[in-house]
C-alpha cells in the first residue's frame, strides 16, 4: 500500500492528469455535441484534441507501468 502512495504522488502523473482529463472531456464531448448538432467545427475541435489527448494517456500509462515496476523491483531487494 506504501509504494502505491509513492506512486500517486509522483508529479509529472499529476501534472498529465491535471492536463489530461480536462482536455479528454473537451475531446470526448465535442465529438458527442458535434455529431448531435451536425457541427463540423466541433468535429474540428475533436480531430485537433484527439492526439494530445492520446499522447498523455499514453504516455501517463507508460510512466505509471515504469514506477510500479521500479517499486517492485525496490521491494524485492529490500
Amino acid at each position: 500500500m506504501h509504494t502505491n502512495n509513492n506512486i500517486r504522488s509522483d508529479l509529472w502523473l499529476k501534472r498529465m492528469a491535471w492536463l489530461g482529463i480536462p482536455l479528454a472531456l473537451v475531446c470526448v464531448l465535442s465529438l458527442w455535441a458535434g455529431q448531435w448538432l451536425g457541427s463540423g467545427g466541433l468535429g474540428r475541435v475533436f480531430i485537433l484534441t484527439l492526439p494530445p489527448v492520446l499522447v498523455i494517456g499514453f504516455a501517463y500509462n507508460i510512466r505509471y507501468l515504469l514506477l510500479v515496476q521500479r517499486a517492485r523491483r525496490a521491494s524485492s531487494r529490500s
